[in-house]
């Protein structure tokens, strides 16, 4: 039905309620940027934050064992995030990070709904992404368009090589680093001390 906002998603014939709230689709993107969790781990979490018979990993898995498909239920669950549009295959790097962004893009979503979407005590994904994708001007959006530009190798303008020069690491998006690489720093650090202290 046109401008039906989907409140559920089908797996294996069974209709399955979905939490469709926006801040519930956040937190699926930041467990598929968490680098401690492996591709299965982020599909497990992904599952268990949207479909509501489930709230932990556990259900999952005892889901699957009794026949839940997990990938069809991540086919409709990318369905769901991409608001129903034909699947993005670009290979292109990103011009946005939801997490750090995140002040910037509640900013200029916030501008485009003209309230707070935060103090919403309900928002559906689909209306929360709609504002997202009419974002036109701001800051957000300057800098989403650096990062555009870098990504393909295109010439700054004079004033976006300035803002660059003084913005680096609010123009930087870096591929988080995972427990690992971080105790491993630690341990550098704390040796580097140790020896030069």
């Amino acid at each position: 039905m046109i401008g039906a906002l989907p409140e559920s998603l089908n797996v294996g014939g069974r209709e399955y309620a979905i939490r469709s709230d926006f801040r519930n689709v956040l937190q699926v993107l930041e467990a598929f940027s968490d680098p401690d969790l492996d591709n299965a781990e982020k599909w497990i979490v992904a599952i268990f934050l949207l479909f509501e018979d489930f709230s932990c990993a556990d259900d999952v898995e005892k889901a699957v064992e009794n026949g839940f498909d997990v990938k069809e239920a991540a086919e409709g669950i990318k369905w769901f995030i991409e608001a129903g549009s034909e699947e993005n295959n670009s290979c292109e790097l990103p011009t946005y990070d939801w997490a750090k962004d995140e002040q910037m893009i509640f900013s200029a979503v916030n501008k485009v709904a003209n309230r707070e979407t935060r103090a919403e005590e309900y928002m559906h994904w689909w209306t929360f992404i709609g504002y997202f994708n009419e974002i036109e001007e701001g800051t957000f959006s300057f800098i989403v368009g650096i990062r555009d530009k870098l990504n393909k190798g295109k010439k700054l303008e004079k004033h976006e090589m300035e803002f660059l020069r003084k913005n680096r690491k609010l123009i930087e998006i870096r591929k988080p680093k995972t427990r690992e690489e971080m105790q491993q720093e630690k341990e550098y650090q704390d040796l580097i001390t140790r020896v030069l202290g």
